[in-house]
């Protein structure tokens, strides 16, 4: 009987969209940049689980689905996290060089395994029991801070509250006006930088002159830090556990390192569990009865105190609250790889440097995975049991966020806290749409009422209406 033989596809004879004439992959990426939600879901739809977008400049694949998942984030060596050459438009030996790029998000292969090897003890399960009063005493500052009646923007709000958790778990700062300006000049920093990249011109007023100016301002500032730390071996902070901590071999984390991964963590614990506290109590208002299910659990475990370590494990609907937030809007809709050789991804043939974009939002949303994929179902994660590439709200990998038993700790503490004290009302007919790392914009318009149990759904306008199904 004859054999056949499944030949690898080239990029030439894969389905895909026509890039438009001169702009290739830049029109592209464009519209995922304006419009991902419907982006992603036009491009898994219409062309199934490897779509080429272009075919040079250099090639971008899209690869959906929990097999490419696999496939791109547990080969580290094949394809790379870091393949930005943006540091070349920074002056060498500068703060900001060291700051952006000295971290785990900007590493791979040996150096990225033997840093995270180093940084792995101040995120073990143990020592984040050291951080719980500092979530719980930031996340209690704030809820005092709203009046019943007072309307704001719910994103900001939680863009402050994660920004202070994370400054003073980092430091272990004491000093609330420290802890606040040192937090306000790493957000700036953060929201400056990637302009100061695209146009580097170092003129005065200009982004990329405030970003180096604002860069040797953290960088003088975490030194003295650590110098301090050095003479406290009692401290537990992030920051002092990152300088007791080394190898085998007697090896350290330099200074520069230090600095470089402090930043990183302040990046990756701020915006994004921000965002998931934004979108979690927005599903919330939208599933009154789920909202009524939770109080009821966290009335009856925790009789409106915050919760102790115990206490969070004991909460089956909070976790499944977290979780299923998560899935649906998860930190990030897409993220990147590239190929550092000729390889083969799902029958198919790539080039060398070819990026290829993988997406938490759609595997999170695939059937076969989910049954009812755009519901908003807690109950789910009572039973259902999903791998890290089927679920990755955090990655997945040798890339997965260090941080994500913090992150989730913070998020039911801050959850558990708030909704026992308070009702969140979306503004009626508040148009919501999301980008790509899922900020709600403009925001998130809320009006603050006591926790009166009137729970009620608020409709909405935008395209986060594309992202759910309401019973």
């Amino acid at each position: 009987m004859a054999t056949t033989t499944t030949i690898p596809r080239t990029s030439s004879s894969l389905p895909g969209p026509q890039g438009l004439p001169l702009l290739g992959a830049k029109a592209k990426m464009l519209q995922l940049y304006l419009h991902p939600v419907a982006f992603l879901q036009q491009l898994y739809q219409t062309y199934g689980d490897t779509v080429v977008v272009t075919k040079n400049d250099p090639m971008l694949v899209f690869a959906f689905g929990p097999q490419h998942n696999f496939r791109l984030l547990s080969n580290p060596d094949l394809f790379h996290a870091n393949h930005e050459n943006s540091s070349k438009r920074v002056p060498p030996g500068t703060a900001l060089t060291r700051i952006w790029f000295n971290n785990l998000l900007r590493m791979d292969g040996v150096q990225h395994k033997q840093q995270r090897r180093l940084m792995m003890p101040s995120f073990h399960k143990k020592q984040i029991v050291h951080y719980h009063n500092d979530m719980i005493d930031q996340t209690q500052r704030l809820l005092d801070r709203w009046e019943v009646g007072a309307e704001f923007n719910l994103l900001r709000e939680m863009q402050r509250l994660t920004q202070a958790i994370v400054v003073k778990t980092l430091f272990g700062l004491d000093d609330e006006e420290k802890l606040q300006r040192l937090g306000d000049q790493m957000a700036k920093l953060m929201k400056i930088v990637g302009l100061g990249f695209l146009m580097p011109v170092n003129f005065p007023g200009s982004p990329y002159r405030q970003a180096l100016q604002i860069a040797q301002t953290l960088d003088t500032e975490i030194r003295a830090m650590i110098e301090q730390k050095r003479a406290q071996p009692e401290a537990t902070d992030v920051l002092a556990m990152l300088i007791q901590t080394h190898d085998e071999d007697g090896e350290r984390l330099s200074d520069d390192q230090l600095i470089g991964h402090c930043f990183a963590l302040y990046v990756a614990g701020h915006e994004t569990t921000a965002n998931a506290l934004t979108w979690t109590n927005f599903l919330l208002e939208q599933h009154p009865h789920i909202l009524a299910d939770l109080l009821d659990e966290l009335d009856a475990k925790l009789h409106g105190a915050p919760p102790t370590i115990e206490q969070l494990r004991e909460l089956p609907m909070l976790e499944g609250v977290v979780k299923e937030g998560l899935r649906l809007f998860p930190p990030a809709m897409a993220g990147l790889r590239v190929a550092t050789e000729a390889c083969e991804l799902g029958g198919v043939e790539l080039a060398a440097n070819t990026s290829i974009m993988y997406s938490q939002f759609i595997t999170h949303r695939i059937p076969e995975l989910y049954e009812e994929p755009n519901r908003f179902k807690p109950e789910r994660w009572l039973t259902l049991e999903r791998s890290p590439y089927e679920y990755l709200p955090f990655s997945a990998g040798h890339h997965m966020c260090i941080a994500s038993s913090f992150a989730m700790q913070e998020l039911k503490i801050v959850l558990a806290m708030t909704l026992q004290r308070y009702r969140l009302a979306v503004r009626p007919n508040a148009k919501l749409d999301l980008d790509l790392r899922m900020h709600a914009k403009p925001g998130m318009p809320i009006r603050v009422f006591a926790q009166d149990r009137q729970f009620k759904s608020t409709p909405v306008r935008g395209t986060v209406r594309d992202m759910f199904v309401k019973d």
